[in-house]
């Protein structure tokens, strides 16, 4: 099992291949089409699905392209494929200070909507779709927000979390959140089912031992956003 982060200027997708196959996880922008297909190319191995861990248009803006350049089908959770369906314009709910400065540019224009292929359920086995690994729900950031935890124990979790700038990246709370509660229960799950790498969607993998502490603070009903 090999992992490439595909990144463009906000996002990182995953581009996960096994054999001769491979899957995307989340497919930021326009601009990481020419480097996926670049890769795929360079692998001489074949796009067979891509999963999407959430709608907001810096998970899925490439998924048209991909999908027309590659036949793959599109998945996300059932929760958010209407809202992905739908596009426009993005509501969220700040965390912390940065979500709150940054929730303008968040939500000014309008996304394309994206018919999705397929719709996930709370948990999947993502083989029968093309892929590899097991989809499980996280939610809180969106109401179908979902991880994929591959076949070597890694997750990738999207926007369940955020992550210092700085390495070590260490493991912060979602900067927005629909639903705040909810997402303090899957920072819970998360830290419960990791087995020590876990990726996050824009700078990369985050320190376990933060994600732990992270979870402790909100078993102990000390996090709150």
């Amino acid at each position: 099992m090999d992992i490439y982060p595909i990144r463009d200027l906000i996002s990182t997708s995953y581009l996960t291949v096994s054999g001769d196959t491979a899957m995307l996880i989340d497919a930021s922008s326009e601009a990481i089409v020419p480097k996926v297909l670049a890769k795929l190319a360079e692998l001489k191995v074949k796009l067979q699905l891509i999963a999407l861990t959430h709608y907001h248009y810096d998970h899925v803006g490439a998924a048209d392209a991909l999908r027309r350049n590659t036949g793959a089908p599109v998945a996300i959770h059932k929760l958010d494929a209407d809202s992905l369906r739908r596009g426009g314009r993005l509501s969220v709910k700040p965390t912390r200070l940065r979500g709150k400065i940054l929730s303008p540019f968040v939500m000014h224009g309008d996304r394309a909507p994206v018919t999705p292929d397929i719709e996930l359920g709370d948990s999947e086995d993502l083989q029968q779709y093309g892929g590899f690994g097991r989809s499980f729900l996280t939610p809180g950031h969106t109401a179908g927000s979902q991880s994929v935890i591959l076949p070597n124990g890694t997750i990738i979790v999207g926007d369940a979390l955020t992550e210092t700038i700085l390495p070590p990246h260490h493991a912060l709370p979602p900067m927005f959140a629909d639903d705040s509660q909810t997402s303090i229960r899957t920072i819970i799950a998360i830290a419960d089912t990791s087995q020590g790498d876990v990726r996050v969607a824009h700078t990369g993998r985050v320190k376990e031992s933060t994600l732990q502490k992270l979870a402790a603070r909100a078993r102990q009903g000390k996090l709150h956003y």
